[in-house]
């Protein structure tokens, strides 16, 4: 892959859309995430661990580049799958730039 976070350079989610992100996110994140990222998507509460809430101190603390490789290689011993082989790079850039809006 070419991306500069495969060069070891950081991937900067201004390389994504936010608002395809949004679509996506939708169709994808937000039945464990909610609508807000809050980690209050139907199955979110019931999961354990709970899912995400991108809006705590806990998720804030993550950097981008240690988002991108959730959303690509998932989170072991949790029901956070990995999407970089249902994703592109470009969609996954693109759910990052919405979840990082999630997070202001």
């Amino acid at each position: 892959m070419t991306s500069a976070f495969w060069c070891g350079e950081p991937a900067l989610a201004a390389g994504g859309d936010a608002a395809n992100g949004k679509a996506i996110y939708q169709t994808k994140c937000v039945t464990c995430h909610g609508p807000q990222g809050k980690g209050d998507g139907p199955l979110g509460k019931k999961l354990k661990p709970p899912a995400g809430d991108f809006s705590s101190p806990e998720s804030k603390k993550k950097s981008p580049e240690e988002l991108r490789r959730i959303i690509e290689n998932g989170v072991p011993k949790t029901s956070m799958v990995a999407w970089k082989s249902q994703l592109s790079a470009q969609e996954i850039d693109d759910v990052l730039a919405y979840v990082e809006s999630l997070r202001k």
